[in-house]
C-alpha cells in the first residue's frame, strides 16, 4: 500500500469537514456490499451478453469436475430421454437424441458446483422450495441457480444435482411431466442424470486472456526457474477499507457480478467515493459507475478504489511469464473506521488482524475457484505456496506460485496509544505462530503509522500525519533527515502550523514537542524521531527464528538500518527485502548492504521506460556474491497509482505482439520455449491499449513486458525473467538461517 489517501480522509474528519449524513449510502441496494464472493447473492445477467460460441465437450468421461466450462446435454436415467426446454422456461426429458436436447454451458461457481446456462442466456433455477414443484429459468444471480453435482451413490453411471438454495435434488418427475425438485434423501433413477457432450451452447459471460499459445513450463525441478516476480500486491483487498473498494477478483456468479456497477458502493455518478474523490482533489469529483460490460471509467491506472486484479487479468499476466506473486493482506483500521462511519455501518469490524485472517481464507477460496474453472482440485494455475521448495515445484509445472504476505500498521495488534504499547512479547509469539500456521511468509513490521515496534517511514508531510494523530494520539516527532545519497529519498517536507516552524522560539518548542501540535522545521526534509523499541528488537529476532521474509519498506530510516545491521551480523547473513519503493527513504549505502546480505530490491512498478531506468540504477549496487535480477511491486488494489501510459516520444507497443520469440529473447530461457501471442486486452466491450491506458488492469502486464523489451532489450528481459529465481533464492537463505537458529 503506497498512497496517502486515508490520511486525507483522516484530516477531513479531524477538521470536521466530512459530513456522514451527506455521504451515507442508505439507498444502496440490499446485499450490494459483498464481503464473501463465495456466498454473494443478488443481481441479474445482462441482456447484452457478449459471450458466444460453443464450448468443446470434455475429452475424458464426464466427472463432477471436468465438465467445467463445457457444453452438455442432460439425459434422464429413469427414461433415457434428454432434457429439453419449454417455452415457459420449464424443462422436461422428452428428446430422443442429444442433438435435439437443450444444451447447457456448465459454468462452475465452486469445485463441483455449477450454473446451468442455456443457449438463450438464462439459468436453470429452483423456482420454489416445495418438493414436486417444477424448476424454471431466470437471469437472477442468487443461490437458486447454483447446483452441486454429486456422484451417484448407488453405482449408476450418472450424477445428481443438489440445489443450494432449497437443499433439494433435481428429478425427472412423471407426475408433472417436467423436471422438478425432490427431497435430497430420496434415492431413485429419477434423480440421476448423465452429462452427454453437446453443441450449440452460448458461453457464459467472461473476460478472456486474448492470447494464443500455451505458457512455458520449467526445465526440471533441479533447474533454476524462469519468470518474473511481483513481490507486492493486494488481490485480497475485497475486505479493505470498510467498503471503499469496489469489485472482486472473482465471484461465484462470474464477471457480471464481480465487476458490476459501483453505484451501491460509490453512489450516483461516484459521488460517495470518498477516498477516490479526495484523491481527485475535490469531494465533488465524479466517475461513471458502469462496470461490466462497458467499463467507461474504471478500471484505470489512476483509479484507486476499483478492482484491478480480476482473476483472468492475472491469468493473462501469468501467460506472459509471471511466476511469483506476493499478495499482501492489507487493512487500515483508522481509514476503515472513518469509511464505515460515513456509510452508516458503525458495527463493522475494522480490526486489522481480523481483516487479514479473513483475507487468507478469501485467497484460498480463490485458489479453489480457479481450480474449478480448470477442471478439478489442484488443476488451476493459481497455487498458494508456503515454502521455496513448493514454489519451485509449482513453477516447474508452469503455474503461478502465490505467497501470502501482510502489510498492516497494527501487526499482531501491536498498537501504540499515547506512548503505551498495545501488546507484549507473549502476544507477538502467539499471533506470529497463528499467522505462520495460516501460511503467511512475508511481513511488514511497520506500515503507515507508528506502532509498538517503532516509527513509520515518513514520505508524506501532511495528511498521513493527521492519520497518525488519530491512530496513536500524537503527531509525528521528527528530526532533520541525514544529508546523504539516496536510492529512495528520505522523509518529507512537513506541513506545520502556519507562520511557525523556523523561528528560534518555535524551534525550542519543537525540541520538546511531545507530538501535541504539528510543529516542524519546514525548510528541511523531516524523518520520524521514533526509533526501534525493545518490542521491535524482539520482533526482528522472532521473525528470523521463523524464517519470515522481512520487509524494510515503510520503516523509519534508522530502524531500517538497525534491521540491516542485525541481518548482516548473522552468520550466514539473514536477507531482507525492499519491494515497492522504500517509503521513508533508503540510502545508497543501505541499498548496497541489502544486496550484499543476499536480499533484494525490487522497485515500485513503473511503465516500461521508467522500469528500465530503475533496473540500471539498482544494478549499481549489485553484489558479486549473489545472482542479480529485478522484478517489481505493483501494489495493485493498494491505493497506489499504477504505471501510466507510454510516453508519446516512445516507440509504441504494436498489436498483436509475440513474447518469447525473436532476437531480444535469446538466452533468456535455458531451452526452447514456445511463443505466446497477445492481442489487445478486451474486457466486455472495452478494448485496452497500453500505449494509451498504461496499466489500467493487471492483464496489461503482458503488454508492459513488450514495452520493457522495446526499452531495454535482451539485458532487461534477462533481469526481469530471472527475478522469480532470485526471489526464491532469497527465501531459501532465510530458511537456511532459520534452520541454523533452530537445528
Amino acid at each position: 500500500m503506497r498512497h496517502t489517501l486515508f490520511g486525507a480522509l483522516a484530516l477531513c474528519v479531524l477538521l470536521g469537514a466530512c459530513n456522514s449524513d451527506n455521504n451515507s449510502n442508505s439507498n444502496a441496494a440490499p446485499g450490494a456490499s459483498v464481503t464473501n464472493p463465495s456466498e454473494v447473492g443478488g443481481g441479474t445477467l445482462p441482456t447484452d451478453n457478449t459471450g458466444g460460441g460453443t464450448a468443446p465437450p470434455a475429452a475424458e468421461a464426464p466427472s463432477r469436475f471436468n465438465i467445467a466450462n463445457a457444453c452438455y446435454a442432460l439425459q434422464s436415467m429413469s427414461t433415457g430421454k434428454f432434457v429439453t426446454k419449454n417455452s415457459d422456461g420449464s424443462y422436461q426429458a422428452s428428446a430422443s437424441t442429444a442433438g435435439t436436447a437443450a444444451p447447457f454451458y456448465m459454468k462452475p461457481t465452486a469445485l463441483g458446483k455449477y450454473m446451468l446456462y442455456t443457449a438463450d442466456k438464462l439459468l436453470m433455477q429452483a423456482s420454489t422450495n416445495a418438493s414436486g414443484s417444477p424448476v424454471g429459468s431466470s437471469n437472477a444471480l442468487d443461490d437458486k441457480i447454483e447446483w452441486t453435482v454429486l456422484d451417484d451413490t448407488q453405482g449408476r453411471s450418472g450424477f445428481q444435482l443438489l440445489n443450494t438454495a432449497t437443499d433439494k435434488k433435481l428429478a425427472d418427475l412423471p407426475s408433472i411431466g417436467k423436471l422438478g425438485l425432490v427431497e435430497k434423501t430420496g434415492v431413485s433413477d429419477q434423480t440421476v442424470f448423465q452429462f452427454v457432450p453437446a453443441t450449440g451452447c452460448t458461453d457464459y459471460p467472461e473476460i478472456g486472456t486474448n492470447s494464443t499459445g500455451d505458457t512455458f513450463k520449467g526445465q526440471g525441478v533441479d533447474k533454476p526457474v524462469k519468470g518474473f516476480a511481483d513481490v507486492h500486491n493486494h488481490i485480497t483487498a475485497t475486505f479493505f477499507l470498510g467498503g471503499a473498494h469496489h469489485g472482486l477478483p472473482y465471484s461465484k456468479f462470474g464477471v457480471t457480478k464481480a465487476l458490476d456497477s459501483c453505484q451501491a458502493d460509490h453512489g450516483p455518478d461516484g459521488r460517495l467515493d470518498l477516498v477516490g474523490n479526495l484523491f481527485a482533489g475535490t469531494p465533488q469529483a465524479t466517475h461513471s459507475v458502469n462496470g461490466w460490460p462497458t467499463f467507461d471509467d474504471w478500471p484505470a491506472y489512476n483509479s484507486l478504489t476499483h478492482e484491478g486484479l480480476y482473476y483472468t487479468w492475472l491469468e493473462r499476466a501469468w501467460k506472459a511469464g509471471l511466476r511469483i506473486f506476493v499478495t499482501d493482506l492489507v487493512e487500515n483500521e483508522t481509514l476503515c473506521n472513518l469509511v464505515v462511519k460515513t456509510k452508516g455501518k458503525p458495527t463493522q469490524d475494522c480490526n486489522e488482524m481480523d481483516s487479514a485472517i479473513k483475507q487468507i481464507q478469501f485467497a484460498r477460496d480463490m485458489e479453489s475457484y480457479i481450480d474449478a474453472q480448470s477442471g478439478g482440485p489442484g488443476k488451476g494455475w493459481f497455487r498458494i505456496v508456503t515454502s521455496p521448495k513448493q514454489a519451485r515445484q509449482v513453477i516447474n509445472d508452469g503455474k503461478l506460485a502465490v505467497v501470502l504476505g501482510i502489510e498492516i500498521s497494527h501487526l499482531f495488534n501491536c498498537t501504540v496509544k499515547n506512548g503505551q504499547p498495545g501488546c507484549t512479547q507473549a502476544d507477538i509469539d502467539k499471533q506470529l505462530d497463528k499467522l505462520y500456521a495460516l501460511g503467511v511468509r512475508q511481513m511488514f513490521p511497520i506500515h503507515e503509522f507508528n506502532n509498538a515496534f517503532g516509527g513509520n517511514g515518513i514520505f508524506n508531510g501532511d495528511v498521513l500525519n493527521a492519520g497518525n494523530f488519530l491512530d496513536t494520539g500524537a503527531f509525528w516527532q521528527t528530526y532533520d533527515c541525514p544529508k546523504e545519497d539516496y536510492l529512495y529519498t528520505a522523509g518529507a517536507i512537513m506541513t506545520t502550523v502556519p507562520g511557525l516552524g523556523n523561528d528560534p522560539v518555535t524551534q525550542a518548542v519543537i525540541a520538546n514537542n511531545p507530538g501535541v501540535l504539528p510543529l516542524y522545521n519546514s525548510q528541511q526534509r523531516q524523518c520520524n524521531k521514533r526509533g526501534l523499541t525493545p518490542l521491535g528488537q524482539y520482533l526482528f529476532k522472532r521473525l528470523m527464528e521463523k524464517g519470515i521474509i522481512i520487509e524494510v519498506d515503510h520503516m523509519e530510516l534508522s530502524i531500517k538500518q538497525a534491521l540491516i545491521d542485525l541481518s548482516l551480523r548473522q552468520s550466514p547473513t539473514y536477507p531482507v527485502v525492499s519491494t515497492h519503493g522504500g517509503h521513508g527513504g533508503l540510502s545508497t549505502q543501505q541499498a548496497k548492504q541489502i544486496l550484499a546480505g543476499g536480499g533484494l530490491i525490487y522497485p515500485f512498478h513503473h511503465n516500461g521506460q521508467e522500469w528500465v531506468k530503475d533496473l540500471q540504477r539498482i544494478r549499481e549496487f549489485e553484489s558479486p556474491n549473489y545472482p542479480f535480477a529485478v522484478g517489481y511491486g505493483a501494489d495493485t488494489n493498494g491505493l497506489g497509482t499504477q504505471a501510466g501510459p507510454r510516453g508519446a516520444d516512445r516507440p509504441p507497443v504494436q498489436y498483436p505482439f509475440t513474447l518469447f520469440k525473436g532476437q531480444d529473447w535469446q538466452g533468456v530461457f535455458n531451452g526452447d520455449v514456445k511463443p505466446v501471442t497477445f492481442d489487445q486486452q478486451k474486457s466486455g466491450e472495452h478494448i485496452y491499449d497500453v500505449n494509451r491506458d498504461g496499466q489500467a488492469n493487471y492483464g496489461l502486464k503482458a503488454d508492459w513486458v513488450e514495452a520493457v523489451r522495446k526499452e531495454g532489450g535482451n539485458d532487461a528481459l534477462k533481469a526481469l525473467y530471472n527475478s522469480a529465481e532470485v526471489y526464491i533464492q532469497v527465501w531459501e537463505r532465510t530458511l537456511a538461517k532459520r534452520d541454523q537458529i533452530n537445528p
